[in-house]
């Protein structure tokens, strides 16, 4: 019988709950709508309890469960990435809230805290959505009202809610649309019953001790215009000539090796940069492939406090703006309109603590935020909660949206005048993706086939071929309207600048009337993105 819940448990049950998704958030990665290669709701999840776990790893279990929880809360809330973590760190963060000042709690207190949690995951959206992460906890919270009120056995309040959660989830097919068409669940919903899975575990005995090495949460820090974690903090580039492998076998056997990679191929040479952990044995990994030439590495770390001592005299401005872009590309065509750029966006959503520090380490005093995808959106409003006005937020969706928004940006205008400029600009362009899909999937009436090129527009069709020529001139056609002028396309880190350009060649004779502007955006995962206005 589990009456009563003291620090111990509670921390078994949150090591138990991280433990399960370290198992299983693959799996939620799978359940991704869209077969795009940047499903990443398992990763954003497993991250946020990584950074929670940091936190209560090396508390004392003598100490009030109020403490414990506390310091749970925050670093959940710190290392929340993505719209699934920013919710499961706040019902995290609501699970705290019902057991502060507690020492311990009754099974009835427990019971109440998790309650909150559900509360203040539900507070923390602004238009909650039917069929997703938000109707399977208040599908728990229903379900279990009445148990509550007569169990006194935890663990049986856990059974339950595990069992009203699967019914729950079971219904958000019916309850979304595009669920049933990929007829799959939803990802965050499933994320939700592997916590409480994994609180059950940790709190009947199922907790085995981790005997990996979890650090504090990843700080990202910038030093000469790039960012980096101090996790990884050689900024190494060489050049490889002759190199026996190609590119793209270069950047599969690096990429475990380090972070903000890019692997450029040039004629009988492959260049590389890596913020690496290890240099050395990156450089003896890359000297098996060929000779090694031009070699640099730098410690970005000493960088960065160099840069700091400066910074020191140079007093911020009032308001700018930081824009969360991934790709070199990107990074600089932001810049050009006077933007503070942290890195981020598919596949590598930033958590509130790295959007946070790049507003602390920036350059202006307040700052309108560019999420640029919709799952980071989530974590830069919880960012504006706990730093008030000095946080101001247009809600683009993609690089593109940002990009017409920070045109419209002045310095010399107020902060509401140009939340008002910009999110009107950026209303008047169409945007459009192409990527290339991970798995078989049917997506309303469109089959798709593995390594098919999708075209994603919002409220059309998905374009689905295994042509990338068959498949831009059909996604611009669902961008293009009447009145359309200029189509921009921004091509990825795996496309040539000449390959985009024969391909942009090839759909002009069929859309003779329109301009086209090409660019190096560098992305990853994405071949091309487009904009149309």
């Amino acid at each position: 019988m589990y009456t009563t819940i003291d620090s111990v448990y509670f921390k078994n049950m949150l090591i138990g709950a991280y433990q399960l998704f370290q198992q299983k958030y693959e799996i939620l990665n799978q359940l991704n709508v869209f077969p795009v290669p940047d499903g990443d709701t398992g990763n954003n999840m497993l991250n946020t309890l990584k950074s929670m776990y940091s936190m209560i790893a090396d508390v004392d279990p003598s100490e009030p469960i109020g403490i414990m929880a506390e310091k749970a809360s925050a670093g959940a809330i710190m290392g929340a990435r993505g719209n699934s973590g920013v919710i499961l760190s706040q019902i995290i963060h609501g699970i705290s809230r019902g057991l502060h000042g507690k020492t311990t709690a009754s099974c009835g207190q427990m019971s109440k805290a998790f309650q909150y949690g559900i509360l203040y995951a539900y507070r923390s959206v602004t238009k909650p959505v039917e069929g997703t992460i938000l109707s399977v906890a208040r599908g728990i919270a229903k379900g279990t009202r009445e148990v509550i009120r007569t169990e006194t056995d935890f663990s049986k309040i856990l059974e339950a809610s595990i069992t009203c959660g699967n019914e729950a989830l079971a219904k958000t097919p019916e309850q979304l649309q595009i669920l049933k068409d990929a007829n799959v669940v939803d990802a965050g919903g499933q994320g939700l019953i592997f916590f409480l899975m994994g609180c059950l575990n940790g709190l009947t005995g199922k907790v085995e001790k981790i005997d990996i090495e979890v650090k504090p949460v990843i700080s990202r820090l910038e030093a000469k215009g790039e960012q980096f974690s101090i996790e990884y903090p050689y900024c190494t580039e060489f050049i490889i000539s002759p190199c026996k492998l190609p590119a793209k076998e270069v950047r599969k056997r690096l990429e475990a090796w380090g972070e903000s990679m890019i692997v450029a191929e040039g004629d009988n040479l492959i260049k590389v940069h890596i913020h690496a952990q290890r240099p050395g044995h990156v450089l003896d990994m890359a000297a098996d492939w060929g000779t090694l030439h031009d070699i640099k590495c730098d410690n970005m770390i000493d960088q960065f406090h160099k840069n700091k001592d400066k910074q020191k005299v140079i007093a911020k401005k009032k308001l700018g703006v930081l824009a969360v872009v991934s790709g070199n590309g990107w990074k600089e065509l932001y810049e050009k309109l006077h933007c503070d750029v942290i890195s981020g966006g598919q596949s590598m959503n930033p958590s509130v603590q790295e959007i946070s520090l790049g507003i602390e380490n920036g350059h202006y005093e307040k700052y309108i935020v560019l999420p640029n995808n919709k799952n980071i959106i989530l974590a830069a409003q919880q960012l504006q909660k706990m730093l008030g006005d000095k946080v101001n937020i247009i809600p683009s969706s993609n690089p593109m949206e940002g990009l017409a928004a920070a045109m419209e940006f002045s310095e010399d205008a107020s902060v509401e005048e140009n939340m008002e400029n910009m999110s009107d600009r950026m209303k008047e362009i169409h945007s459009a993706s192409i990527t290339t899909a991970v798995r078989d999937s049917v997506v309303g009436k469109t089959v798709i086939h593995k390594d098919d090129y999708m075209g994603l527009v919002k409220d059309h069709e998905v374009v689905a071929t295994n042509d990338l020529h068959d498949c831009l001139e059909k996604t611009i056609g669902n961008i293009t309207t009447e009145n359309t002028e200029i189509i921009t396309v921004y091509y990825g880190d795996e496309l040539t600048e000449e390959r985009c350009n024969k391909e942009i060649e090839l759909v002009q004779k069929d859309y003779p009337d329109l301009t086209f502007e090409i660019y190096n955006g560098g992305q990853p995962l994405y071949p091309m993105l487009l904009s149309a206005e």
